[in-house]
């Protein structure tokens, strides 16, 4: 359990001068649904979340958001548990990708799971919701590595990010998100602040129309379909044609039943590099986010006809492999020059889509 810092009452008055609406009390504009369609609506000033779907249902913005200060209203109508997503993924395990502040209708002791927790990872410093059928007014200021949450006036989380490997490792740019957990909610008056970036840009490596940037190997056939990238019919690859060294790379993938692939990297003349093995099979040698004949992934963290999230790190003797937020394999001991090509690889007659892959430089200090 992470340590949190000392509970305090927050008393400055609220400066709402540079806010921007998020919901206008009409319409559901600036949000997208996610799952199946109507479970959220707007009626009455309200943005409700009148016929539950639950999970993968949920809400988000039609934007990514990396700093800003985020102000709005909720209400419980009864027995509750959701929460308020902070940069979400597109797809994925939603909270341990980004971070959950925990939404609960009780203040009953839960630790990193009670109402004002940062699910999983944080107890809050007080517990300061109130009832059902009664408004809360949350105030959450994300200015990365800071996170402070105010409830109905009080701090409840005050944490630095940078501070753990739990919280660092965590995505730092993404979607406001509204969870569907089955039960009820409401929100109104929702208005953002954007502050400054601080984080490194990604550079997508995929423009959604064309592979002019990839390079074929193989049998297996490539094409682009609805703006991803398809592997199918056989054993083959699909590389960028730069090399890359010392990167971050993240994509969103889908696989076919028993679809066996994975992401090669460093990959040049003289080696052909490395893999990240895609296949959800568990009880597999080397299932989903393992490192190919190095280390195997902990656990099966996806699974087949579900979009999911691979994020890795080629740094020198390191790698390390996340799958939906989860860290599932890492190696100090790569013997392989950290130069080469990136990309895809389809080794069965399955099928891979592969969606927004992205990469970026790695920081100077370069910590995993």
């Amino acid at each position: 359990m992470l340590a949190a810092a000392l509970f305090v009452q927050a008393t400055a008055p609220r400066d709402t001068s540079l806010d921007r609406s998020l919901f206008d009390g009409r319409r559901l504009a600036g949000w997208v649904e996610m799952g199946k369609a109507g479970a959220f609506v707007a009626e009455n000033g309200i943005l409700h979340l009148k016929a539950p779907q639950n999970h993968p249902s949920w809400l988000r913005t039609d934007r990514e958001y990396e700093n800003f200060v985020l102000r709005l209203e909720y209400m419980v109508t009864g027995w509750c548990e959701s929460g308020i997503l902070l940069h979400a993924p597109l797809y994925g395990d939603l909270a341990r990708t980004g971070l959950k502040l925990h939404l609960r209708h009780d203040r009953s002791p839960g630790g990193v799971r009670a109402a004002g927790a940062l699910y999983d990872l944080v107890p809050p410093l007080a517990q300061a919701n109130k009832g059902p059928h009664k408004w809360n007014a949350l105030e959450i200021q994300m200015n990365w590595p800071s996170l402070r949450i105010t409830l109905n006036g009080v701090l409840i989380q005050d944490v630095r990010l940078d501070r753990s490997e739990a919280l660092r490792s965590r995505a730092r740019r993404g979607y406001i998100g509204l969870e569907d957990l089955g039960f009820e909610m409401k929100y109104r008056n929702i208005a953002i602040r954007e502050l400054p970036d601080t984080d490194r840009p990604w550079r997508p490596l995929f423009n959604r129309v064309d592979l002019e940037a990839w390079v074929p190997d193989g049998e297996a056939r490539w094409v682009v379909e609805d703006g991803k990238i398809v592997g199918s019919d056989g054993d083959g690859s699909l590389l960028t044609k730069e090399e890359l060294s010392a990167f971050e790379f993240q994509t969103y993938f889908r696989t076919s039943r028993h679809a066996n692939g994975g992401i090669f990297y460093r990959r040049n003349a003289s080696s052909n590099g490395e893999e990240i093995q895609i296949y959800n099979v568990p009880g597999s040698t080397h299932p989903t986010g393992s490192i190919y004949g190095q280390v195997p992934a902990r656990e099966v963290s996806c699974r087949d006809g579900e979009w999911c999230q691979l994020r890795m790190i080629s740094d020198g003797p390191y790698t390390a492999v996340w799958v939906n937020g989860r860290k599932v394999a890492e190696s100090w001991s790569m013997a392989s020059a950290d130069k080469g090509r990136l990309g895809f690889q389809n080794h069965s007659d399955g099928r891979i889509e592969y969606l927004e892959p992205k990469v970026r430089p790695l920081s100077a200090t370069r910590a995993p």
